[in-house]
């Protein structure tokens, strides 16, 4: 494995994603404050609908990554890929069409039939482009992917700073940029990959038994990740179902907050996959050793930035007060899907386990509906109802870790748990004190903490030091 491009390819990743992440943040920094409550819940609800849209390609994207992943282009079937993609784009066009007929004619409101529409709009041009970004990153050409990532954020970004000069106060023209910023990431893409697309096709029923063949592989790994997002999902469906748009809007902004966290991590695990598929089974032991460990001892130190975050956002959003009260019992999914993402879902793939990684997210997408229920209609609490999710996800990471590591013959350790113990604390002191209060006890804690795991901390800065060499 080639830790020197690896190491530029996550840089180049995590730079690009900063790039999305500083539109996420300026978006939702400034989108409250000019559509206000309701409208802003639009738009959330347009953002949560579109978290699903990606499963539409029925496994065919995940199933072209995971037989691929690892080769370089040249020794691509290019033609085979390509005719995967023609028959992509012919069944997704006619799902686009579907999802806008039904958003016509059912018995929806105006604006909500309106974010219906463009989620139909919009499906074709996010699963295309995710189709060729997948083919990228299954060959290590993640700056491909990372760039199309970046271009699709500024151009939206643009767009959005002349909404807000101008003062438009509704969220329609929001989505329809949104959109169209995406179609933009495609046209990249498709550009990107002109080699594949002008190799030529398959005949029909070669070119269906290829795709079918890619959809039965990938369709775990797609069932796998819808589950996954159902688990918070779930909740935000009977949020608005019983809580309103208003109720929805705060629950929404607190795990977006959350969120931008996550997307770094997500860019690491994405240049993780290819380099780890070339690895025998000793060097994904050592690997999964390594990177779970200095996880355990780095991810926690996001509980110290919970008060300046906290204070900044009671400042500049007053409104979303209740909002930033529920990212207290939120901000440990930080934690603990970061390191999902990263050990426990990246090395289910690579060790091709996508049917276990499928049974973990449906155990734990279960206790989360059934906590969801009794939130909602026996205890009639929001709060109980996240608690009890984020309980689910220290679970679901949890367990993975001990799945991987008995195929992996690797022992567990007491850092996962101690990982849950710190935050277990960390909420209840958020509970007790004030935020800024908070951060401080924490970041005494978490000296102590790694103190404590001074060997695992020497081996971060070795592997630093690797990493540069």
């Amino acid at each position: 494995m080639n830790t020197k491009k690896m190491a530029k390819d996550i840089v180049f990743a995590v730079a690009a994603q900063g790039l999305g992440t500083g539109v996420s943040v300026i978006l939702t920094l400034l989108l409250p404050k000019v559509l206000g409550v309701a409208e802003f819940g639009y738009w959330q609800l347009f953002i949560f609908y579109l978290s699903y849209v990606g499963f539409f390609h029925f496994g065919i994207n995940d199933g072209v990554y995971l037989i691929h992943g690892g080769k370089i282009r040249d020794a691509l079937d290019k033609k085979a890929i390509n005719s995967q993609f023609l028959v992509s784009i012919i069944y997704q066009a006619a799902i686009s069409l579907a999802v806008i007929l039904v958003a016509l004619f059912g018995p929806f409101e105006a604006q909500r039939q309106f974010v219906i529409v463009w989620i139909g709009i919009i499906l074709l041009a996010n699963n295309c482009s995710f189709y060729l970004g997948f083919v990228f990153q299954a060959v290590n050409e993640t700056a491909l992917f990372s760039f199309s990532a970046a271009l699709d954020a500024l151009s939206f970004f643009a767009a959005l700073i002349i909404l807000v000069v101008f003062g438009v106060d509704s969220f329609e023209p929001y989505i329809i940029f949104y959109t169209l910023a995406k179609y933009l990431r495609l046209v990249y893409c498709l550009y990107k990959a002109r080699d594949i697309l002008s190799a030529g096709v398959l005949t029909g029923s070669a070119c269906l038994r290829e795709s079918i063949e890619s959809i039965r592989v990938g369709i775990k790994l797609m069932f796998a990740n819808i589950v996954s997002s159902l688990i918070l999902g779930v909740v935000r469906f009977f949020v608005d179902l019983n809580w309103g748009i208003e109720v929805f809007s705060m629950v929404s902004f607190s795990l977006s907050i959350a969120a931008f966290f996550l997307t770094f991590l997500t860019q690491v695990s994405m240049v993780l996959f290819p380099n780890l598929k070339q690895l025998d089974r000793h060097g994904c032991s050592s690997a999964f050793c390594m990177m779970r460990d200095i996880l355990d001892l780095v991810l926690p130190a996001v509980y110290i930035f919970y008060g300046p975050i906290t204070v900044v956002l009671n400042w500049w959003l007053p409104q979303y007060a209740r909002s930033i009260q529920l990212f207290a019992v939120l901000f440990p999914i930080c934690v603990f899907e970061g390191k999902m993402d990263i050990v426990g879902t990246t090395f289910f793939k690579v060790l091709r386990e996508e049917k276990r990684l499928l049974e973990v997210n449906l155990a734990t997408l279960l206790f989360s509906f059934v906590c969801t229920l009794f939130g909602t209609y026996v205890f009639k609490s929001v709060e109980f109802v996240l608690f009890c999710v984020v309980i689910a996800l220290a679970f679901r990471c949890l367990l993975s870790e001990l799945l991987i590591g008995r195929k992996l013959n690797v022992a567990q350790t007491k850092s996962s748990f101690v990982c849950v113990i710190l935050s277990v604390g960390f909420v209840i002191t958020a509970q007790l004190f004030t935020p800024l209060l908070t951060s401080v006890i924490f970041l005494f804690v978490y000296s102590a903490y790694l103190v404590i795991n001074k060997t695992v901390l020497r081996r971060v800065f070795k592997l630093g030091d690797v990493l540069k060499s």
